[in-house]
């Protein structure tokens, strides 16, 4: 499916369905009030508590609809999936224990090249010198500077450097491989489907490479305009947030979704 077919069908998918996307943007209210009522001034610690726990169990079952949004995506399906709260709020944990695993894989993998290329210890040293510093009554930042050694400070700003790249290229891949991992997981249920890296791979080089990046890089400009008129809309007094809240971040993440289901159409 092309790029341009992807984006037309997708900003007219949220309401190929009044009902349900009315149902949808209803859940993301209920999602949002632990943060929107107290702006308003509404402030109450059970009140709070209990707004706090929907959020927790809204968020769920959201998620969880995204995921059949995926599926549906993948299959063909024009219209949005039915609503099924119990099952989407399970899907929803799942969905959400799959991203951690994928955000754990290249956090420990930046931690243990920080850690290896002296970038934990360097940077206590930087700390305690400043410290005995400013103990010594050093104010001006300049001299705080000098007092650490230049071998120090290379070792630091060289292993910042190496972490910083080896970070944002585990964070693009499993970022892409996520994507794949939680679209093989919606199409069959199965968290260990969405874990399998070979098949994972697989999928991703029947799409194209370059297709999947240009095409969320597409989606995400696109989805970033709309929030900006959402935000836009957000200053309208006293009516603003709940309207960008109840038509916009429902539109933008169903755009999102469904555009992703349709890219992972052909894997």
């Amino acid at each position: 499916m092309r790029l341009r077919e992807i984006i037309k069908d997708a900003i007219k998918y949220p309401i190929s369905d009044t009902r349900k996307f009315l149902i949808f943007c209803a859940l993301i209210i209920l999602m949002s009030l632990s943060t929107v009522l107290p702006s308003y001034g509404v402030k109450n610690d059970t009140l709070s508590l209990i707004l706090s726990l929907v959020t927790l169990i809204v968020s769920f079952i959201v998620l969880g609809y995204t995921v059949d949004v995926i599926k549906g995506g993948t299959e063909g399906d024009d219209t949005l999936p039915d609503f099924d709260y119990v099952k989407q709020f399970v899907i929803g944990i799942k969905a959400l224990i799959l991203d951690i695993i994928y955000f754990i894989i290249p956090a420990v993998i930046t931690i243990i090249v920080a850690s290896a290329s002296g970038l934990f210890s360097s940077f206590t040293k930087i700390v305690y010198i400043s410290i005995d510093a400013i103990a010594n009554e050093t104010t001006n930042m300049t001299m705080i500077m000098a007092a650490i050694p230049k071998t120090t400070m290379n070792t630091f700003t060289n292993a910042l450097t190496v972490t910083l790249i080896v970070a944002i290229i585990l964070f693009i891949i499993f970022s892409l491989m996520s994507f794949t991992g939680l679209v093989r997981f919606a199409k069959s249920g199965s968290g260990t489907e969405g874990l399998r890296f070979r098949k994972i791979l697989k999928d991703m080089s029947n799409i194209g490479f370059v297709k999947i990046i240009v095409t969320l890089i597409v989606i995400y400009i696109i989805a970033f305009a709309l929030a900006i008129v959402i935000g836009l809309i957000g200053l309208i007094p006293y009516i603003g947030v709940f309207i960008g809240i109840f038509v916009g971040v429902p539109f933008i993440l169903l755009f999102l979704y469904r555009a992703i289901g349709l890219l992972y159409a052909d894997a």
